[in-house]
């Protein structure tokens, strides 16, 4: 009985074993990241992250629920995020436009939800 007391007290941390500490893609998606994303992304990425907008018909927008984006690492969508790395057409630099590092990581956990539902 204490082995199975054991295990099932242990199980969260065992599961838990070799996942990267900085993957978001199997992480619960913070409450305001919907928001977030919603004031801060929509406009160009479109609700579903596809970036059929008409911001799209002005700009190159990426399609969020990509091939390219699903094979980012955190850190490359963070770069890209936070200081704008790779964005040309338009600015993309929400670190230094007000958002804090952890509003920019809950927001990539929200972005990770969209290579999901590629249609």
């Amino acid at each position: 009985m204490l082995k199975v007391a054991a295990i099932c007290f242990l199980w969260p941390s065992l599961t838990a074993y070799g996942q990267s500490g900085t993957d978001t893609r199997q992480k619960a998606i913070p409450e305001n990241a919907e928001r977030l994303y919603s004031e801060k992304c929509e406009n160009c990425h479109a609700a579903d992250g596809s970036g059929h907008t008409a911001a799209a018909t002005r700009m190159k927008v990426t399609d969020l629920r990509s091939e390219g984006v699903r094979q980012m690492s955190d850190e490359e969508l963070y770069a890209a995020t936070a200081q704008g790395k790779g964005h040309k057409s338009y600015p993309h630099a929400f670190l230094h436009t007000g958002l804090t590092e952890q509003q920019i990581r809950d927001l990539i956990k929200y972005i990770r939800r969209f290579g999901n539902n590629r249609k």
